[in-house]
């Protein structure tokens, strides 16, 4: 080697040193500075054409980063948030709902109600008794109206939520355009761009943690952004515009509205069913699934015990005309919500149950079979606006028609079906469930419980303007009129009066209560279209808690699972980037030992030259 070639390697040598120098202090000084990724100098050095040392290109820096760990960690980040998210919102709808066996809960306030029955049961005529009956029914529809609206400020946190997180995607994937901008001028004046990249990765963290976004880098240097199922969020460094307007009104079962984007073309498409994880995912479940299934649980609960309590079954009366025989039944007291409902044995043998559902607005009709909770019955709707029961029945024989069953008027507007011995087709049942218009004088029913959404109705369980089912945890109430008079609690006729002593009534609201098998909506989570839950009040209540507890005990113990995934994960992408004081120091001192050796070597170089110089 040449001295000349020598001297050049030194130079070389020094130059770089000082560039690494720069970077390892750099590195030295953003050791606690978060996410920044330890930085390192790419050498290339140059030979000519006799193998000496040309050139040293060392304007190259590296992060050092770990792609696969980092990909796994942001798309952990994702599934983390949507299963906090999921458990957060189920953890407060079981303190809500509360626990088997705490008192607190809507199952401890149906079993005092029960309780409180059953000792009116034992003395009907005692006034603590019966005020304790509605003191309890108090509670009870206090607790649903409580429990209704705080699950509806739930959903309006969630829309919110929703609203902000909207904003902070934009906010991030214009940041992320501002960054690839700088990148690529950066990269056009060979500049190094690892810092930028350090930037740009904690927004892509941030995005991570709202979507499950897929993230590629283009060979410009910039990225490309879609959703899991592939539509575009910035491409091409132009970012596409997020948009969300917040929900105006959250009503009972209606969904609050969508995150849009809209790309730099022009095509527009729904965020949130573009994805499957991220917190973004996760409220808007929260807010039109969960919660809603939740209030739909606390209707349910509502609509059947206001049932129970009012409502009162009209058996059909047997009747038999020539050698054929079936029932006869008063169809005049139907209203709005109520049911006929018909058992019979075809020509096949096989059993069949039919539905008749009254409504009021033949804009309705025809019904579906999922109209009614029982499983496997015809369901039909019977339009009784006309308040004419021979309408009524003439609706029902249509509906019959292609049957074996003789159906007909009974000449005083009373419906009655008969079966067909020649086809050995018979009638097994025949019975409505109705809803009396009064306190007294109409069975043993009371409406203890009332709509109090609109003044005070009796409730029916109609199907018009949405169904009075709908919302109506928010508005059931105790009926003034027994507020007014508790001893309505035991009298049910006036003509004559019964007796004080009488438990006849407390005895068929107990047992409406307690002892009464329903076939419950299964559109409330709790069974299935196939298999409906049937059980009394009080075991539905206790299923419904336990639901929300096993929900919220499932829920947490998937979040926690996957927090601590994710925390692992992080570790390890920290520790792929992160600075390592003690490398970091050592390789200093490695440094300025080879600078000092560079410098050595230019003083020897400088030295011969003298002696060269001098001995020429």
């Amino acid at each position: 080697m040449s001295l000349t070639s020598a001297l050049n390697t030194a130079l070389f040598g020094l130059n770089y040193n000082q560039k690494q120098l720069d970077v390892t202090a750099a590195n030295v000084a953003n050791a606690e500075t978060v996410g920044y990724s330890t930085k390192t100098i790419a050498a290339n050095v140059f030979y000519d054409g006799a193998g000496n040392v040309s050139g040293i290109l060392s304007s190259t820096i590296n992060r050092a980063v770990d792609e696969t760990v980092q990909k796994s960690y942001f798309k952990s980040l994702s599934e983390t948030n949507y299963a906090t998210e999921i458990a957060t919102a189920a953890g407060r709808l079981d303190e809500l709902f509360g626990t088997l066996g705490d008192g607190l809960g809507l199952n401890s306030l149906m079993s005092d109600l029960n309780n409180a029955l059953s000792t009116l049961v034992n003395d009907p005529s005692s006034y603590a008794a019966q005020q304790d009956v509605i003191g309890t029914a108090q509670s009870l529809a206090y607790q649903l109206n409580s429990a209704y609206e705080t699950i509806n400020t739930m959903r309006e946190t969630a829309d919110n939520g929703l609203k902000e997180q909207a904003e902070d995607v934009n906010s991030i994937l214009n940041s992320i355009e501002d960054l690839d901008a700088r990148i690529l001028e950066a990269r056009n004046v060979q500049q190094s761009v690892a810092d930028l990249e350090d930037q740009r990765d904690r927004y892509v963290e941030q995005l991570s943690g709202l979507l499950d976004v897929v993230v590629t880098e283009e060979d410009s240097g910039t990225l490309l952004i879609r959703t899991r199922n592939g539509n575009q969020l910035l491409a091409n460094n132009q970012a596409s515009t997020v948009s969300f307007e917040p929900s105006a009104t959250l009503r009972a079962g209606i969904e609050g509205n969508s995150i849009m984007v809209t790309t730099p073309g022009g095509t527009r498409f729904d965020l949130i069913s573009s994805s499957s994880s991220g917190s973004i995912k996760a409220l808007a479940e929260v807010r039109d699934e969960i919660l809603v299934e939740a209030q739909a649980q606390l209707d349910t609960l509502a609509a059947e015990v206001s049932l129970a309590f009012s409502n009162v079954t009209v058996e059909g009366e047997e009747t038999t005309v020539g050698v054929e025989e079936g029932y006869t039944l008063d169809v005049s007291g139907l209203r709005a919500g109520n049911t006929i409902a018909l058992e019979y044995v075809d020509s096949a043998g096989d059993t069949q149950n039919v539905s008749f559902v009254a409504v009021t607005d033949p804009a309705l009709l025809p019904l579906d079979d999922t109209a009614t909770s029982r499983s496997g019955d015809i369901v039909y709707g019977v339009d009784i606006s006309s308040g004419d029961p021979a309408d009524t029945i003439t609706q029902i024989m249509a509906a019959l028609a292609a049957t074996d069953l003789a159906v007909s008027n009974d000449g005083s507007d009373n419906l009655r079906i008969l079966g067909d011995t020649a086809t050995n087709t018979t009638v097994e049942s025949l019975s409505a469930n109705i809803t009396p218009t009064g306190n007294t004088d109409e069975g043993l029913g009371l409406s203890v419980f009332v709509d109090m959404r609109d003044g005070q109705e009796t409730f029916t369980d109609h199907l018009e303007k949405g169904g009075e089912r709908l919302g109506y945890a928010s508005g059931i109430s105790v009926n003034t009129a027994l507020l007014a008079d508790s001893s309505l609690l035991v009298t049910y006729q006036t003509s004559p009066a019964n007796s004080q002593n009488d438990s006849s009534r407390p005895q068929y609201l107990l047992g409406q209560l307690s002892g009464k098998a329903i076939a419950f909506d299964p559109d409330a989570g709790i069974g299935s279209a196939a298999t409906p839950y049937e059980g009394t009040l009080l075991s539905y209540v206790n299923q419904v808690v336990a639901y929300q507890g096993n929900q919220a005990s499932d829920t947490n113990a998937y979040a926690q699972a996957q927090e601590t995934l994710t925390i692992n994960l992080a570790v390890r992408y920290e520790e792929s980037y992160s600075v390592n004081m003690d490398e970091e120091l050592a390789f200093l001192v490695e440094l300025q030992n080879a600078y000092a050796a560079n410098a050595r070597i230019m003083q020897a170089v400088d030295e011969l030259f003298d002696v060269l110089l001098n001995t020429v």
